[in-house]
């Protein structure tokens, strides 16, 4: 009796020795949608690059006055003060991302926001927007 409990415990050892030897095979392609599947709603999370080439271009082109925190503020910038908004706040959060795109776009000259279309692709906007929206919490 000592021998077969020895053996079942052997043999239990010997199939958990191998099956944790094996390499796990995962398939991390996406799954193919159907043509009428619809389409990832402006809801969903922007991926991590996303993200990260908007904070790099926030960084560059809209810091120095909206701040790294997005809440703007008071400044001089060429000798003139402006007081850019704050765009962090619930008003400019509820605003789609139509609105942002066409503030960047076309900027405010009167406030002396510069226009950012002829500087800036769609894409690297669109990119900017998506880090606003992590500043706003989204």
């Amino acid at each position: 009796m000592k021998t077969i409990k020895f053996g079942l415990v052997l043999l239990a050892f010997a199939v958990f020795a191998i099956a944790c030897g094996q390499a796990t095979v995962t398939n991390n392609a996406p799954a193919a949608l159907p043509k009428d599947a619809p389409k990832a709603s402006p809801s969903v999370a922007p991926s991590v690059a996303a993200v990260i080439d908007g904070k790099e271009l926030y960084t560059v082109n809209c810091m120095t006055c909206h701040k790294d925190s997005g809440k703007g503020g008071k400044i001089t910038v060429e000798g003139r003060a402006m007081n850019p908004d704050d765009i962090t706040t619930a008003k400019m959060k509820a605003k789609p991302d139509e609105k942002f795109y066409g503030y960047i776009a076309d900027g405010f000259p009167d406030d002396g926001m510069p226009a950012f279309k002829d500087k800036l692709k769609k894409e690297e906007i669109e990119a900017i927007i998506k880090h606003i929206r992590t500043l706003q919490g989204s």
